[in-house]
């Protein structure tokens, strides 16, 4: 069902129901050196059902904080996804970006 959920006071889904839809994800991150090396080791294994690739990868100097630009088929399967790789090392909000609209996505 479309529309914008919180889960867990932390996660915010926005929920569309197109496909190879493009997402922000900001993530605020509580364990920098566990969360990383997820994010490391799980990228090889990409793509995978409903997940097709992260675009960019933008984290902040202290690595606490990133923004991430993925591609995939629904906000729902990439929390997910993520969810699987970052536990509870970081909570998550996600927005389905206008791709018509965006200024330099490379798609």
């Amino acid at each position: 069902m479309a529309g914008t959920y919180l889960i867990n006071h932390s996660v915010q889904l926005t929920i569309s129901k197109s496909k190879n839809m493009y997402i922000a994800v900001n993530h605020k991150i509580s364990n920098p050196e566990n969360f990383w090396a997820s994010a490391q080791a799980s990228l090889p294994e990409l793509p995978v059902a409903g997940v097709k690739r992260i675009i960019n990868v933008f984290p902040a100097p202290d690595n606490t904080e990133a923004t991430c630009i993925w591609e995939a088929d629904s906000i729902d399967q990439l929390n997910t996804y993520l969810r699987s790789k970052v536990h509870d090392w970081s909570q998550e909000t996600y927005h389905e970006i206008n791709a018509a609209a965006a200024m330099g996505l490379v798609v």
